[in-house]
C-alpha cells in the first residue's frame, strides 16, 4: 500500500472531512488511520462483538473527541 498524508477533521456526525479532495484517478478501497491527541483515552472495543456494534462504539468515541481533534489540527496548521 502507498501512504497519502492529509489533514482533516471529524464533524459533529462523526464523518471524516478531508482538507482537500484526493487526486486518485478511480474509485478504490482505502485504509484509514486516525491519529488523535495523546491525552485522549480510547475506550476498549470488544473484539467478540459484531463489526456493526464495534463501529457504532468507535463512532461515538470519535464524536466525543471531535473538538479536541479540531484544536489539534488547528495547531498543526500553524
Amino acid at each position: 500500500m502507498k501512504a497519502i498524508e492529509i489533514n482533516g477533521k471529524i464533524d459533529d456526525k462523526g464523518n471524516l472531512i478531508l482538507e482537500h479532495p484526493l487526486e486518485i484517478d478511480a474509485p478504490t478501497n482505502v485504509r484509514v488511520i486516525i491519529l488523535v491527541p495523546e491525552d485522549y483515552k480510547m475506550p476498549e472495543i470488544e473484539t467478540d462483538r459484531p463489526n456493526e456494534a464495534n463501529f457504532e462504539k468507535a463512532m461515538n468515541a470519535y464524536k466525543k473527541i471531535s473538538e479536541k481533534y479540531k484544536n489539534s489540527l488547528r495547531e498543526l496548521g500553524k
